[in-house]
């Protein structure tokens, strides 16, 4: 069995999920986070050298961490909408307690996902702007300059983390994904394929969207990186190599 994990507005995982179904992968579940989060039963057993898991969906299905051969990991956070709670405190914290059991059943098949879990996020760790650019800048990207600052900006892009760019408005944008070794619409950046590469490879993500900001002079810049992509970017190429990735992870001992 192959899962697509994601909410049921991401459009495009369920391209994703439609176009894997069509390429005959086979038998794959669509599998939203409300879903997990309000299953009607689990078991949960950790080992000593093993670790897994047995989940009843709220509609009949039955997710048994043995039968998984491969994952597409697109979670986010863990919602808690269902649940009734006094205080936005206790609605806070009912979701990380949440969120860390939905962390330690994707675990159990870290191996065979694409995004795989992290403590830092549930589909890979998610770091600042200023941590993706001391990242882009170590894997040989071309990186604008970064002003940080403590007093927070409601334009600054996460929290008053990064100013916004120093760019003339209308700078176009450029996302190339990374899958593997495999790098996807890096036909206008090709100098900077191999840099990308190693920004994925420093990520530690299997699949890794990068945006560049193209200038006149043909230059690029790193603009930001995601482990979330919008994956329609890299079109059926994407989806034949996607497919092909999923097929060929290591098996799990049943």
């Amino acid at each position: 069995m192959w899962l697509v994990l994601c909410d049921p507005e991401d459009q495009a995982a369920l391209w994703a999920y439609s176009g894997l179904r069509k390429r005959g992968l086979a038998p794959i579940e669509l599998v939203a986070p409300r879903t997990l989060t309000r299953s009607a039963r689990s078991a949960h057993r950790v080992d000593d050298d093993r670790a897994t898991f047995e989940i009843g969906l709220p509609d009949g299905r039955t997710l048994a961490s043995g039968d998984i051969d491969g994952v597409l990991n697109r979670l986010s956070y863990a919602p808690v909408d269902h649940l009734l709670f006094a205080s936005p405190a206790d609605t806070s914290y009912a979701m990380e307690e949440m969120s860390a059991l939905l962390l330690s059943w994707l675990s159990c098949i870290a191996p065979l996902t694409v995004n795989r879990p992290s403590p830092r996020g549930l589909s890979g760790a998610w770091r600042s702007p200023a941590e993706w650019t001391v990242l882009a800048a170590g894997a040989g990207l071309p990186v604008s300059s970064l002003a940080l600052s403590s007093t927070p900006r409601a334009d600054a892009r996460v929290e008053g983390l990064r100013e916004p760019p120093h760019e003339p408005e209308g700078t176009p944008a450029h996302t190339v994904l990374v899958l593997g070794e495999q790098v996807f619409g890096g036909e206008r950046v090709r100098e900077l394929v191999p840099a990308c590469r190693r920004l994925a490879r420093l990520a530690d993500a299997d699949l890794l969207g990068i945006d560049l900001e193209l200038r006149d002079r043909g230059e690029a810049r790193f603009a930001g990186a995601t482990p979330l992509p919008d994956l329609r970017v890299g079109g059926d190429t994407l989806l034949e190599s996607l497919h092909e990735h999923l097929t060929r992870l290591p098996a799990r001992p049943r």
